[in-house]
């Protein structure tokens, strides 16, 4: 049998958790495949962490799972450097469908589209829709099983006060400060003097805690809605005049000053 060389070895970990994704989407059993192959359950576990795989065994799992091998290579690779940036021409497209630029978000970071059907309540019709206007948008490419590909960088950038800030600022933005309570524990708010070098530093140090968000989100992003439930995190960092403070009177709006909202 032909020795698994189809990818660098770096690569056969996302090509097997890939191969999971697909046996769980499937409603596929280990010992379901190990019937269909006519192997032990036991040999399968073993071919999915890497051992004894070879391209022909490759090739007869992808057959239980209705894929072809190069689209499981497609699947299972990480995200394209040289793919391009998300140009404001998309943001624009994007803008247009409030769910459909956060559903194209939330795939973008990794999330399954039957993960997001389920969390929002979507008929099979319902995503198949979604996922062909992004396609026809040339976001994502589609593989069987909901499986998608995203066709810009997943580190995508937006325009700064471009559509898709625009759109975020009406929509989730104003229900996030609307559901605003004092008495919530998840908020903090503090006061320092920067310059302008300093204040880039903290645009970084925000920049590696979202990172560090996605990371511990990643392990829920499975879970059902009765045991993990969406929520919005928002930085923001803008000038204040705190020496309007002596001025202020309850049922004032807020601290005057420059950049004051």
């Amino acid at each position: 049998m032909r020795p698994l060389e189809i990818a660098e070895q770096s690569e056969i970990p996302m090509i097997l958790k890939t191969v999971k994704n697909l046996f769980k989407a499937r409603g596929l059993l280990y010992q379901d495949a190990a019937q269909r192959l006519g192997v032990s359950e036991t040999t399968v576990k073993r071919y999915l962490t890497g051992h004894g795989l070879t391209v022909d065994i490759l090739e007869k799992i992808c057959a239980l799972i209705d894929v072809r091998l190069t689209d499981l290579l497609n699947m299972a690779r990480g995200p394209d450097r040289s793919l391009p940036d998300l140009s404001e021409q998309k943001e624009r497209d994007l803008a247009n469908d409030p769910f459909l630029a956060a559903l194209f978000y939330l795939l973008s970071q990794g999330y399954a589209a039957e993960a997001l059907q389920r969390d929002f309540g979507l008929s099979d019709e319902q995503l198949s829709d979604y996922l062909a206007t992004l396609e026809r948008l040339r976001l994502i490419e589609r593989f069987p099983f909901n499986r998608i590909k995203i066709k810009v960088r997943r580190d995508f950038t937006v325009v700064p006060g471009g559509p898709l800030m625009k759109l975020a600022r009406e929509t989730l933005l104003r229900d996030l400060i609307k559901r605003f309570e004092a008495a919530d524990r998840d908020w903090m708010v503090t006061y320092a003097k920067l310059s302008a070098t300093s204040a880039q530093k903290i645009r970084e140090l925000q920049q590696e805690f979202l990172k560090a968000v996605s990371a511990i989100a990643a392990h829920d992003q499975d879970l059902p809605p009765d045991v993990a439930g969406w929520n919005g995190l928002l930085f923001m960092m803008r000038p204040v005049d705190i020496g309007s403070l002596r001025n202020w009177r309850p049922g004032d709006q807020g601290v005057g000053g420059q950049g004051a909202a």
